[in-house]
Formats: C-alpha cells, sequence, structure tokens
C-alpha cells in the first residue's frame, strides 16, 4: 500500500478530471456535472492537506470531507452501472480521483491528528 507521501505526490501531479465538452449525462436521477461540481470541492477541502505538507499545520476543512467523498464515489458506481465504453472512462477517471482524495485525506486526518496529540 502506498504511503502518504506517495499518494500526495500523486494527488499533486494528477490532473482534475474532466467532462466532455457539452456532455450532460443524466443516469437514475443524477446528473454527473453535478457530482463533478461535489468533487472540486471535495478538492478544495482536500488543498489542507498542502499545509500540513508544506509548513507542518494540522488545520482539517471545517466540512467532513470524508463523508463528502464517500458519496462522491457510491454516486459514481452507481451512474457507471450501464454506461457505455464511451462514458465509462469519463467515470473512471472521476472514481480514480475520488478514491485517491479519499486515501489522501483520510491519511492526512490519520498524521494530523497524532501530530496535534503529541503537541499537547
Amino acid at each position: 500500500m502506498p504511503d502518504f507521501m506517495d499518494d500526495y505526490a500523486l494527488w499533486r501531479r494528477a490532473p482534475f478530471p474532466r467532462l466532455r465538452r457539452g456532455d450532460n449525462l443524466f443516469r437514475r436521477g443524477e446528473n454527473l456535472a453535478l457530482i463533478h461540481g461535489d468533487l472540486a470541492l471535495a478538492d478544495e477541502h482536500t488543498t489542507q492537506v498542502i499545509r500540513l505538507v508544506d509548513d507542518g499545520v494540522f488545520k482539517p476543512a471545517r466540512e467532513d470531507v470524508m463523508s463528502l467523498l464517500e458519496g462522491i464515489i457510491t454516486r459514481l458506481e452507481r451512474f457507471g452501472e450501464g454506461a457505455t465504453a464511451e462514458e465509462r472512462e469519463v467515470i473512471d477517471a472521476h472514481y480514480q480521483y475520488a478514491a485517491l482524495l479519499h486515501r489522501v485525506y483520510g491519511q492526512f486526518l490519520r498524521i494530523g491528528s497524532s501530530v496535534a496529540r503529541d503537541l499537547t
């Protein structure tokens, strides 16, 4: 299993997944563009990890980022059911990015909380 810094470096290099121009995919009452927007929000919250790595500052987002990401992953799994090969490529890119954020942010919470405990 990759360690925190490996996952962190992978996240920092990974491009944010894209929607193809003009795509407005709907399935099971869900819109992929809305999932994409929620993933962008989760990515923004995950930037708190940069402060830990660069400055040693542990300040988690106020939002429950892990639950947000778990919801995104679940929605993508449902959305992917019955997808065409072309759709699958876009959905998989979003899923892989969400799973990476989930690993990075989860490790950030574990590392940061232990660092904070050590300081008290």
